[in-house]
Protein backbone atom coordinates (compact mmCIF):
# COMPACT_ATOMS: atom_id res chain seq x y z
CA UNK A 1 0.00 0.00 0.00
CA UNK A 2 1.56 4.05 -0.77
CA UNK A 3 3.89 2.60 -3.52
CA UNK A 4 3.80 4.23 -6.43
CA UNK A 5 3.72 1.65 -9.03
CA UNK A 6 0.88 3.15 -10.65
CA UNK A 7 1.14 6.72 -12.44
CA UNK A 8 0.63 8.64 -9.28
CA UNK A 9 1.76 12.11 -9.04
CA UNK A 10 4.40 13.14 -6.61
CA UNK A 11 3.67 16.53 -4.85
CA UNK A 12 6.73 19.51 -5.64
CA UNK A 13 6.98 19.34 -1.90
CA UNK A 14 7.56 15.48 -1.93
CA UNK A 15 10.20 16.02 -4.61
CA UNK A 16 11.95 18.69 -2.80
CA UNK A 17 12.03 16.47 0.33
CA UNK A 18 13.71 13.72 -1.16
CA UNK A 19 16.54 16.22 -2.55
CA UNK A 20 16.95 17.39 0.66
CA UNK A 21 17.34 14.58 2.83
CA UNK A 22 19.50 13.09 -0.21
CA UNK A 23 22.13 15.71 0.27
CA UNK A 24 21.91 15.16 3.67
CA UNK A 25 22.36 11.20 3.31
CA UNK A 26 25.48 12.02 0.64
CA UNK A 27 27.03 14.54 2.74
CA UNK A 28 26.61 12.38 5.90
CA UNK A 29 28.66 9.08 4.54
CA UNK A 30 31.36 11.65 3.08
CA UNK A 31 31.87 13.89 6.55
CA UNK A 32 31.80 10.11 8.23
CA UNK A 33 33.26 8.58 6.08
CA UNK A 34 36.27 10.74 6.40
CA UNK A 35 36.02 11.17 9.94
CA UNK A 36 36.35 7.27 9.84
CA UNK A 37 38.94 7.12 7.90
CA UNK A 38 40.92 10.02 9.42
CA UNK A 39 39.74 9.84 13.14
CA UNK A 40 42.37 12.79 13.54
CA UNK A 41 40.11 14.93 11.53
CA UNK A 42 42.78 15.80 8.95
CA UNK A 43 40.62 15.46 5.68
CA UNK A 44 38.33 17.81 6.88
CA UNK A 45 40.68 20.05 8.36
CA UNK A 46 38.96 20.16 11.52
CA UNK A 47 41.26 20.07 15.16
CA UNK A 48 41.10 17.22 17.54
CA UNK A 49 41.84 19.76 20.27
CA UNK A 50 37.82 20.78 19.39
CA UNK A 51 37.30 17.54 21.40
CA UNK A 52 38.94 18.67 24.60
CA UNK A 53 36.21 18.31 27.23
CA UNK A 54 33.84 16.14 24.98
CA UNK A 55 33.49 12.14 25.52
CA UNK A 56 35.64 11.76 22.73
CA UNK A 57 39.30 11.42 22.23
CA UNK A 58 39.26 11.26 18.31
CA UNK A 59 36.79 11.95 15.89
CA UNK A 60 35.41 7.98 14.73
CA UNK A 61 32.48 7.71 17.05
CA UNK A 62 30.86 11.09 15.97
CA UNK A 63 32.23 9.19 12.37
CA UNK A 64 30.32 6.63 13.26
CA UNK A 65 27.44 8.24 13.88
CA UNK A 66 27.59 10.51 11.35
CA UNK A 67 27.97 7.85 8.53
CA UNK A 68 25.23 5.82 9.62
CA UNK A 69 22.55 8.36 11.55
CA UNK A 70 23.17 10.96 9.33
CA UNK A 71 24.58 9.70 5.92
CA UNK A 72 23.03 5.50 5.49
CA UNK A 73 19.60 5.99 7.22
CA UNK A 74 18.76 9.04 5.36
CA UNK A 75 19.53 6.95 2.13
CA UNK A 76 16.89 4.55 3.29
CA UNK A 77 14.18 7.07 4.06
CA UNK A 78 14.77 8.66 0.34
CA UNK A 79 14.64 5.32 -1.17
CA UNK A 80 11.12 4.57 1.05
CA UNK A 81 10.16 8.22 -0.18
CA UNK A 82 10.79 7.43 -3.71
CA UNK A 83 8.73 4.40 -3.44
CA UNK A 84 5.84 6.16 -1.45
CA UNK A 85 6.42 4.02 1.22
CA UNK A 86 3.77 4.67 4.17
CA UNK A 87 6.79 4.31 7.04
CA UNK A 88 8.97 7.02 5.09
CA UNK A 89 7.11 9.89 6.56
CA UNK A 90 7.92 9.64 9.55
CA UNK A 91 11.24 7.95 8.89
CA UNK A 92 11.73 11.67 7.14
CA UNK A 93 10.30 13.30 10.31
CA UNK A 94 12.98 11.21 12.08
CA UNK A 95 15.54 12.10 9.71
CA UNK A 96 15.29 16.25 10.73
CA UNK A 97 14.71 15.85 14.07
CA UNK A 98 17.84 13.46 14.17
CA UNK A 99 19.81 16.49 12.63
CA UNK A 100 17.94 19.40 14.60
CA UNK A 101 19.36 17.40 17.84
CA UNK A 102 23.14 16.63 16.31
CA UNK A 103 23.55 20.40 14.91
CA UNK A 104 22.66 21.24 18.91
CA UNK A 105 24.58 18.63 20.71
CA UNK A 106 27.59 19.53 18.04
CA UNK A 107 27.00 23.21 19.51
CA UNK A 108 27.06 22.69 22.90
CA UNK A 109 30.22 19.98 23.15
CA UNK A 110 32.60 22.04 20.23
CA UNK A 111 30.77 25.40 20.20
CA UNK A 112 28.10 27.06 17.84
CA UNK A 113 29.69 28.66 14.24
CA UNK A 114 31.83 26.03 13.04
CA UNK A 115 31.58 24.79 9.58
CA UNK A 116 28.36 23.90 8.69
CA UNK A 117 26.39 24.11 11.76
CA UNK A 118 23.87 26.87 10.96
CA UNK A 119 23.26 25.86 7.56
CA UNK A 120 21.93 21.86 8.68
CA UNK A 121 20.02 23.46 11.72
CA UNK A 122 17.89 25.25 9.02
CA UNK A 123 17.90 21.81 6.78
CA UNK A 124 16.88 19.61 9.79
CA UNK A 125 13.89 22.47 9.91
CA UNK A 126 13.26 22.14 6.24
CA UNK A 127 13.12 18.11 6.20
CA UNK A 128 10.77 18.61 9.26
CA UNK A 129 8.93 21.34 7.46
CA UNK A 130 8.11 19.27 4.41
CA UNK A 131 7.47 16.46 5.88
CA UNK A 132 4.74 17.59 7.61
CA UNK A 133 3.16 19.56 4.61
CA UNK A 134 -0.62 18.08 3.98
CA UNK A 135 0.65 17.09 0.51
CA UNK A 136 3.51 15.30 1.50
CA UNK A 137 1.83 13.41 4.06
CA UNK A 138 -1.60 12.79 1.34
CA UNK A 139 1.12 11.12 -1.18
CA UNK A 140 2.90 8.80 1.61
CA UNK A 141 -0.44 7.22 2.78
Amino acid sequence: MGTFTESKERPLALWALIATIGVLGVSGIAGGGQFILAPSGRLIGISPALLVGSPFESYLVPGLILFSILGVFPLVVVWGLYRGAGWAWLAAIAVGVVLVVWVLVEGAVIGFGKRLQYPHLVQGVVIIGLSVLPSVRAALK
